[in-house]
């Protein structure tokens, strides 16, 4: 089965959202099939980029 997963993070000088789709039988499966995509994306941070954003005056 297919999951739309979105993880949130409040760290100390923000909020990271993490947003992937993964194959699993169940939604805890996916929840930890989400986190290891997001573990190796972290390994390889040189291909980060921001395609998208949204600014406000605070």
């Amino acid at each position: 089965m297919k999951f739309h997963v979105t993880l949130k993070s409040d760290v100390s000088r923000g909020t990271f959202y993490w947003v992937c789709d993964v194959e699993a039988a169940s939604e805890d499966e996916a929840l930890v099939a989400a986190q290891h995509l997001f573990e190796a994306q972290v390994e390889s941070s040189e291909e980060w980029t921001f395609a998208d954003y949204d600014v406000e005056a605070a």
